[in-house]
């Protein structure tokens, strides 16, 4: 809205002057306009809440349910960034550049991960037109290099239009020690992870924050209307949760998945959930039959599943608090909550055994279920699943009957199992017929255009003096009073790696790629190069879902013609939404890389905290060196030089006991250690550790030197290196090591800051590299992030 005009009178002096109040206004909601909650659960499918059938209790999304409404054809995009996009902006996912999720920014407009300025999303239009706007939470649309202090910071959900936010800015993150963020600052392991009493964990701080700023707004303001984005951090791995939480479901998931599928499948008919003509969908081959599991290994998997189920029902608690919270102000009547149950399906990326460490499959780093429980016992055992020890991710069969009754889960959107998820809308003042059930298909580019039609805002024509693309969402609300309503959406394009889909009129047209979504091996990916691959030589599935809900017929070879005419229709679709060229998520496998960058040496002075596990420097794959310019007192310094992120996956120079160490863990699978043969002198010092690869390649091994002051005082072999990422979300320090450590024989001493001066840490990436090994290098290092990207 454009400053108004002054309409008063302005003379030389006060004389005669008369003021016009309404220059400082600002703008106003329209009266009565409602609160918004809008909540979205992270990597859950269908059958996972007890509110849709599922086995996991979630009594306040029951009780929102049960005074509001169940959606039971609400649908997302089968990968979490592409999903978050759609919704807050209305559009869809690849129009506004999420084809793929923020880690991985490319060459495609599609796929830019960079929201377009005549998109302007539903949290602006509402903080311009008179709403508190917050959001809170997993926010994963800035992408990977940009989630620093140079920015740009327009990609922060400030620059959104959130006037506050706490969260992480990433895919995942511990719940113990996340690397937070706050409004348009990294503020990093909260200060509470080091209070052995009272232990921070963030689903708890998430409604703690969220509560305070309510009140605040409160405070200053009874009337103005707020926007809530709470957007939890579970169920994404790792999982994470008290062992209270994940003891409450001991001995609930000794049947196994098989069993678990037909159970659920059974409450999902008496609740109504999905039709009495309903199938329960077979098992797929990629998944392995419970019977197969050995009989010593069955205790280990279901512990993955009864702690992904605890973490998952304290989740659902603290939104009962923040609910609890606004009934108390008073104003839950005029709160119109929005939740949906997973921003895509249940997560298959734990691969077929779980994992103690979620990253270990990013890594390409293939552990047999004898490994897995082998190194969960090394860090406390399956009783220790959920702690901070381990990055805990269950298996894709769990993941499998979390999505029942549908095919496949998260990655796949081609199946109703990665992009059909529960959605609960509760408006008291405007619902009349509580406890009912819609079934109008809907899609989460419908949510902003829903809730502007009850706030009665329009959509901008102009932001910035740039003139706005229309929403591609209709609202819904007519089917708030009206389960007799007609159906807003009649077509809809679904498209994730390759994975496609084209609904219309009730058809569904499937076409998934044959890749398993956690295999990104070699092999894997090899049938998709641009000149093998031939997207429309693959099979198709097509399904009429008013008489098949579960997509358990396949009618292709019946109706050819309705086989050609939807795969036309997503061909016209994907032209005009910005989707081609398919597999662009994949385009750095296959020899598409960026400009190679021209920085080789990064340096860093001062306490340089919190640095962002993308953008770390790219020490992957190839020799490097980490210099430091200290000063050492006499009677000499302790502690961390500089350290990234922790024992299960990332390195520390330190100094123990008078001597210069380094530690690498390679995932928390194998962890090196290089100390001095000496101790370090006092005065000024500067200390280098070299890496001296086998080759640059993927994971090579190599030799490690310790010098002070270029002299080698300790030398060490490192087998193995991690080809990809060290984290997901742990920072990278200098001059301690925040958060969990990477050794845990500092831990005691966390965060073991380091007691002389540190000058500066320079690290050079690219020591004596020839032409050809510079290119290897820049080649793995795009495949890494590409690979991290897949995963969501």
């Amino acid at each position: 809205m454009r400053r108004p005009t002054f309409a008063g009178v302005a003379n030389r002096t006060l004389a005669g002057s008369q003021p016009d109040w309404n220059l400082i206004g600002h703008p106003t909601a329209p009266d009565d306009a409602p609160n918004v909650l809008l909540v979205l659960i992270d990597d859950a499918g269908f059958g996972n809440p007890s509110t849709f059938g599922g086995p996991i209790r979630t009594p306040n999304f029951t009780r929102m349910a049960d005074g509001g409404l169940r959606y039971n054809r609400m649908h997302v995009t089968a990968l979490c960034s592409p999903t978050r996009a759609a919704l807050l902006t209305g559009r869809n996912n690849h129009a506004v550049g999420f084809g793929s999720v923020g880690e991985f920014a490319g060459g495609f407009p599609g796929y830019s991960a960079t929201l377009p300025r005549d998109c302007a999303p539903l949290p602006r239009i509402l903080r311009d037109n008179g709403y508190s706007t917050a959001a809170f939470g997993k926010w994963h649309l800035t992408p990977d290099g940009q989630q620093g202090p140079a920015g740009p910071l327009d990609r922060w959900p400030n620059g959104w239009g959130f006037d506050y936010f706490y969260g992480f800015l990433g895919g995942g993150a511990s719940q113990y020690d996340p690397c937070l963020a706050e409004n348009q600052k990294i503020i990093g392991t909260p200060p509470e992870y080091y209070d052995e009493e009272h232990p921070y964990y963030f689903p708890d701080a998430m409604a703690d924050k969220t509560i305070e700023w309510l009140h605040g707004v409160r405070g200053q303001d009874a009337r103005k209307p707020f926007f809530v984005y709470f957007s939890t951090g579970c169920s994404h791995a790792p999982h994470h949760v008290a062992k209270e939480w994940a003891d409450k479901y001991k001995g609930q998931f000794d049947q196994g998945w098989d069993q678990l599928r037909e159970q659920t499948f059974a409450r999902q008919k008496e609740l109504g959930v999905i039709p009495p003509d309903a199938e329960l969908t077979p098992r797929d081959p990629a998944f392995p039959a419970w019977d197969d599991v050995p009989d010593k290994l069955k205790p280990f998997y279901a512990r993955q599943m009864e702690v992904y189920a605890g973490y998952s029902e304290n989740a659902d608690h603290n939104v009962g608090r923040l609910v609890d919270a606004i009934d108390e102000l008073g104003e839950l009547d005029n709160t119109m909550i929005v939740w949906i149950w997973g921003d895509n399906g249940a997560s298959m990326e734990g691969t077929v055994t779980g994992s103690f460490n979620e990253l270990t499959m990013q890594n390409g780093i293939p552990l047999t279920d004898e490994m897995q429980l082998q190194l969960s016992e090394r860090y406390g055992g399956v009783d220790a699943w959920s702690t901070s020890l381990m990055a805990p991710h269950y298996a894709a069969a769990w993941a499998w009957a979390g999505n029942t009754p549908f095919k496949w889960g998260k990655q796949v959107g081609s199946h109703l199992g990665g992009t059909r998820n529960p959605l609960v809308v509760h408006w008291p003042d405007h619902i009349t017929d509580s406890g009912g059930m819609r079934s109008q298909f809907a899609h989460v580019i419908d949510i902003a255009p829903l809730v502007l039609d009850v706030t009665g805002i329009p959509l901008p024509r102009t932001v910035d003096g740039i003139e706005q693309t229309p929403m591609h969402g209709t609202s819904f609300a007519a089917s708030l009073t009206d389960e007799a309503a007609p159906e807003h959406r009649s077509q809809q394009y679904f498209e994730t790696i390759g994975n496609r889909a084209m609904y219309k009129d009730g058809w569904w047209l499937a076409v998934k790629t044959e890749r398993i979504p956690w295999v990104i091996t070699p092999d894997a990916l090899r049938p998709y190069a641009p000149d093998v691959w031939d997207p429309d030589a693959g099979p198709a599935e097509l399904y009429y879902l008013p008489d098949d809900f579960t997509q358990a017929k396949d009618l292709a070879a019946e109706h050819p013609d309705k086989v050609r005419e939807l795969k036309d229709l997503f061909w016209q679709e994907a032209e005009q939404y910005k989707v081609l060229p398919l597999l662009a998520t994949l385009s750095t496998f296959f020899g598409m890389l960026p400009p190679l960058p021209e920085q080789t040496t990064f340096e860093f002075r001062g306490d340089v905290q919190n640095v962002m596990s993308g953008m770390i420097p790219r020490v992957y794959n190839h020799s490097y060196a980490i210099q430091a310019d200290l000063v050492v007192p006499q009677g000499g310094a302790e502690g961390v030089i500089v350290a990234e992120a922790d024992h299960l996956g990332g390195f520390t120079l330190y100094v123990k006991d008078g001597k210069l160490t380094h530690t690498y863990s390679m995932m928390g699978v194998s962890v090196f250690k290089q100390v001095a043969d000496e101790e370090m002198p006092t005065g000024e010092v500067t200390v280098r550790m070299e890496f001296e690869a086998d080759g640059a390649q993927p994971a090579t091994g190599g030799d490690v030197t310790l010098y002070v002051d270029g002299r080698p005082v300790g030398k060490g072999r490192m087998d193995h290196t991690v080809p990809i990422r060290f984290s997901g979300y742990s920072g990278m320090d200098i001059g301690r090591d925040n958060g969990g450590v990477v050794d845990l024989s500092y831990e005691s001493e966390k965060p073991f800051a380091f007691t002389g001066t540190i000058k500066k840490v320079v690290f050079d990436i690219k020591p004596h590299l020839s032409v050809d090994d510079e290119m290897t290098i820049h080649a793995s290092e795009q495949h890494g992030q590409a690979a991290h990207g897949l995963s969501g």
